[in-house]
């Protein structure tokens, strides 16, 4: 046997073991079984070529029946546990029980005579009975066999099938010429150990280029598959959004439209009494102020789900806004800074957004209520990547008896839902800073 050939066989056994262990972690991972009977279907490939070639690998001389028998004990049991992985793979490589019922009884079928011969095979030879022409005989009958599978997989292809009739071809052709090889190669001229080794080259040759060509098909069922998966979310994300935009528009449309007719039969009937001193108008105002209040928070609902403002320039612009409004009718003065220069790139999520805001909101009602400032203001900035949001006023502080009221509560609350730090500070007025991580 020449350096060549020896380096060959070497070859194909370590990509046997390599790409088996590779398999065997890729099933680990993605839980698919197509993987774990490739996986087997290699290594068992790698346990069997040692013991068909035991001159090569373990030094063991061909003219001497006692050694050789222990190998040949394993050696056709694992031939034929070698297609049971094999047709195995094929199964759930092709999903045959969900395609094609009569398929995957024939592959069925298979398996069942390939796991049969497997156990027969290693009784026999623990039986120490000789089998040889009926062996031959069933390898004959086996051909037609799988030359018939092969017609029925091209004749229905499934998906992915083009990669098992071209592997299982060049794998026939490689084992037929390993056949005609070894009739040919055993001669005076030749060894009986180099011959051996030999024969088995064509098989060896057929199966690397087999693995070559399962190995791209196998990533390409991946990438098939997570591609259908990114559909799939991307389609599932879609209908989300324009769920969202039915609800945001019945939202605007019909309950909006509703509170506003209320606020305005509301201060229709105010005007009826400009001296106010009848309970109707006194009850019409609070109809009136509660249909605000209720129009105010389901205009920050359909703010926080509309996707368009999930960006830091847009809750910034929209803090400001609200707080020009809201202290627009106040002894309190109200400033921002700059909200121009916050970045458009920087995206906050819809929850984020409305607990923020809410916050915001929650800190601007305290200090209309109860602090007794006169000035109002609120930052909003980046710092090490870090959102701050300060909400400062010059009025009397946080009182240790207010430190516990259920405006401060929510606050917590609100930060911890999404994962935020806020700091008060109550030293000449009160500084509430908001940190939240981008």
């Amino acid at each position: 046997m020449t350096d060549f050939n020896r380096y060959l066989i070497y070859f194909f056994e370590s990509t046997a073991i390599f790409m088996g262990m590779f398999f065997l972690i890729q099933y680990i991972i993605l839980k698919k079984t197509e993987h774990l009977f490739y996986s087997a279907y290699l290594i068992a490939l790698a346990f069997y070529y040692p013991l068909a070639i035991p001159d090569l690998f373990f030094g063991a001389s061909l003219t001497d029946t006692n050694q050789i028998a222990k190998y040949d004990l394993f050696k056709r049991p694992i031939q034929f546990s070698i297609s049971f992985c094999y047709t195995n793979f094929i199964v759930y490589y092709l999903g045959l029980k969900q395609y094609s019922y009569k398929l995957f009884k024939l592959f069925r079928l298979l398996n069942y005579m390939y796991a049969t011969l497997s156990i027969s095979c290693l009784i026999l030879n623990f039986a120490n009975i000789h089998y040889d022409s009926i062996y031959l005989l069933v390898s004959l009958c086996l051909l037609p066999l799988q030359v018939y599978v092969l017609i029925t997989l091209y004749r229905q292809r499934p998906k992915y099938a083009v990669f098992i009739i071209w592997g299982s071809i060049i794998v026939l052709i490689g084992s037929l010429v390993t056949l005609v090889q070894s009739i040919w190669l055993i001669k005076p001229s030749i060894s009986l150990s180099q011959a051996n080794a030999d024969s088995y080259l064509p098989v060896q040759i057929a199966i690397l280029i087999d693995i070559f060509l399962f190995t791209i098909a196998l990533q390409k069922k991946i990438a098939d598959t997570e591609k259908s998966l990114i559909d799939a979310a991307y389609q599932k994300q879609q209908a989300i959004l324009l769920e969202r935009e039915r609800i945001i528009a019945d939202l605007h449309d019909d309950v909006g439209g509703g509170l506003s007719s209320i606020r305005m039969m509301s201060d229709l009937m105010a005007l009826n009494d400009p001296a106010h001193t009848s309970p109707q108008t006194n009850f019409s105002a609070k109809i009136s102020s509660t249909a605000k209040e209720i129009a105010q928070r389901m205009h920050t609902i359909i703010w926080s789900l509309n996707v368009d403002n999930d960006n830091l320039y847009n809750f910034g612009e929209y803090v400001r806004q609200y707080g020009v409004s809201f202290f627009e009718n106040s002894n309190i003065s109200f400033e921002c800074n700059d909200v121009n220069n916050l970045p458009k790139e920087v995206e906050l999520s819809g929850v984020q957004r409305k607990n923020l805001f809410l916050i915001i909101k929650e800190s601007l009602h305290n200090i209309l209520k109860h602090s007794q400032a006169s000035k109002a203001i609120i930052k909003i900035m980046i710092q090490n990547n870090q959102l701050h949001i300060q909400v400062i006023d010059n009025g009397k502080g946080i009182s240790n008896k207010n430190k516990f009221g259920n405006g401060l509560k929510n606050i917590t609350k609100r930060m911890n839902e999404i994962g935020g730090k806020v700091n008060m500070i109550s030293e000449n007025g009160t500084l509430i800073d908001i940190e939240v991580s981008l």
